[in-house]
């Protein structure tokens, strides 16, 4: 299974899912790949299997993660809080992921919580081998 990379413009900030040889559609900026990567794996599920989960990366939108997807978000060495909504479900269950010379890479996979009211969004770190990267 192999992980889209997820990647923001740094001169217009479009979020854009592309490869190595990242150019934006929107600005036709070249984008260079920070060092640091977060795998984010959507567990399947028949909840909201229909659309997709929102991700936010320290407040800011990066887009939509199907069922069953996993994406890679290539980041610079940093603090990143990851945090999923859709529609009205905006509880979540945040991952605060550091990446740094010495961990360069993180893992994390997330899933709806089914509640009494309320459902909820969970991200929490997994192991890489389940990913088969």
């Amino acid at each position: 299974m192999a992980a889209k990379l997820r990647l923001k413009c740094p001169n217009c900030g479009k979020i854009v899912n592309t490869d190595a040889s990242a150019v934006c559609p929107e600005c036709k900026t070249a984008i260079a790949l920070p060092e640091g990567k977060v795998y984010l794996y959507r567990q399947g599920s028949p909840y909201g299997v229909a659309g997709g989960f929102g991700i936010y990366v320290n407040g800011e939108p990066y887009g939509f993660i199907g069922n069953k997807e996993t994406l890679c978000f290539c980041l610079p060495y940093g603090s990143y809080t990851f945090h999923c909504a859709v529609g009205m479900s905006r509880k979540c269950r945040d991952l605060v992921i550091n990446l740094t010379p010495e961990m360069t890479e993180a893992f994390a996979k997330v899933y709806i919580k089914a509640g009494f009211w309320a459902n909820s969004f969970v991200i929490e770190p997994m192991d890489p081998k389940l990913l088969n990267l």
